[in-house]
Parts: C-alpha cells; sequence; structure tokens
C-alpha cells in the first residue's frame, strides 16, 4: 500500500515520509547559500528545510517561497525566516516564464543556489528555470520517477501514486544547460529529481 504523505509540525508536507533522511544529508553536503521553491503549498516542506538548515548552522541560507494564493498559513511560516511570495510566474497556460527578472537575480548570487520545482506544473518549472541557474547550483523536481513503466510497476500503490514528470521530459534541456544527475538513487526514493549545473 502507498505510504501517505506527511506533515511537518502541523503543515502538511506533500512528502514521502523518508525525505528528511535524504534530504538532511543533501543539504549538510551541499550547504546552499539560498532556496528557491516553487509552489508553498501546505508549507510543511520548506519549513522542515528551514529547521534542517537551521540545526547544520545555516542560518543565514535565504529562502523565498512562491504561490499564487495567500493561505492563512503563510503568516506563520513568514515568521520563520521563510520569504513567501504570492505572485504567478509563468503565464496563463503554465506553458512558459513570464518574469525571469523575479527570480534570475536571486539565483545568480555568489554561493550555491537550490531549486526546488513542486508547483502547478513541474515540467515547465523545471525546463524554464534551468537556464537561469549558474554553475554549482542544483535544480531540483518533485513527483519524478524516471518512466511511467517504472511508475506502475513499482510505484504506484506502493510507494507513490504521483508521477509528475519523467526523465523524457529534462532530458533536452538537462543536456542543453550541463546539468548532471547529483545522488539520484538516493533522491528516487523518494520521488525528487536532483541535477547539479556542471559548467
Amino acid at each position: 500500500m502507498v505510504r501517505p504523505y506527511i506533515e511537518y509540525k502541523g503543515f502538511m508536507a506533500q512528502q514521502h515520509p523518508d525525505i528528511s533522511n535524504v534530504f538532511l544529508p543533501f543539504l549538510k553536503e551541499v550547504r546552499p547559500s539560498r532556496v528557491l521553491e516553487i509552489g508553498t503549498a501546505g508549507g510543511g516542506f520548506i519549513l522542515f528545510i528551514r529547521e534542517a538548515l537551521d540545526f547544520l548552522g545555516l542560518h543565514e541560507t535565504s529562502i523565498k517561497s512562491f504561490d499564487i494564493q495567500e493561505q492563512s498559513h503563510y503568516t506563520i511560516l513568514r515568521q520563520s525566516k521563510i520569504e513567501i511570495n504570492i505572485v504567478n510566474l509563468f503565464d496563463s497556460t503554465y506553458s512558459s516564464l513570464l518574469s525571469p527578472s523575479i527570480i534570475e537575480p536571486y539565483i545568480q548570487k555568489e554561493g550555491t543556489t537550490l531549486v526546488l520545482c513542486d508547483g502547478g506544473n513541474k515540467i515547465t518549472e523545471f525546463n524554464s528555470i534551468s537556464p537561469l541557474i549558474k554553475k554549482g547550483d542544483f535544480i531540483m523536481t518533485h513527483d519524478y520517477i524516471d518512466t511511467k513503466d517504472n511508475f506502475e510497476k513499482y510505484f504506484y500503490n506502493k510507494i507513490w501514486n504521483w508521477c509528475e514528470i519523467e526523465e523524457k521530459d529534462i532530458a533536452s534541456i538537462s543536456r542543453k544547460c550541463s546539468l548532471q544527475p547529483y545522488n539520484q538513487d538516493a533522491f528516487t526514493k523518494v520521488v525528487w529529481a536532483c541535477r547539479k549545473k556542471i559548467n
């Protein structure tokens, strides 16, 4: 039977229950200077990221999260050093990035940027934002399984019931932008793709 979402400190996280076992070592290794999240939603995941960074001593790592509709619980999240922006970065069909100028200067600051694509159209998010990241940055996307066949055989009704993005959806932009898989075996277990820009 599929494992349910988790909550984190009362906030819906919409993540696999093993998420902390994969992300905490990753954050410890990468030590990002900033995090950009697309899709705040229930807020539990980004609150976990904030508290994991603080646990690791990365108190100065900033977080910007973007969503399209204000939620009452965002007030509490903002009190936890999470900047939540209510703005749609994409066009009305969610097929292209309308406002790269809102996020590109933040991504391009000195130090490692970690981008988390977890909004309403992960394919568009990953493909539109990948060209904006710099060498050494990471871009990730949630609800990723490499192929629909593997999703149906190994994940559906067993591990996770959502596959919103496959390898074929990000292969071209990954080649174009010199994005290499990073610790993908571990991230596959919690249905994330992780890519590092190497050039």
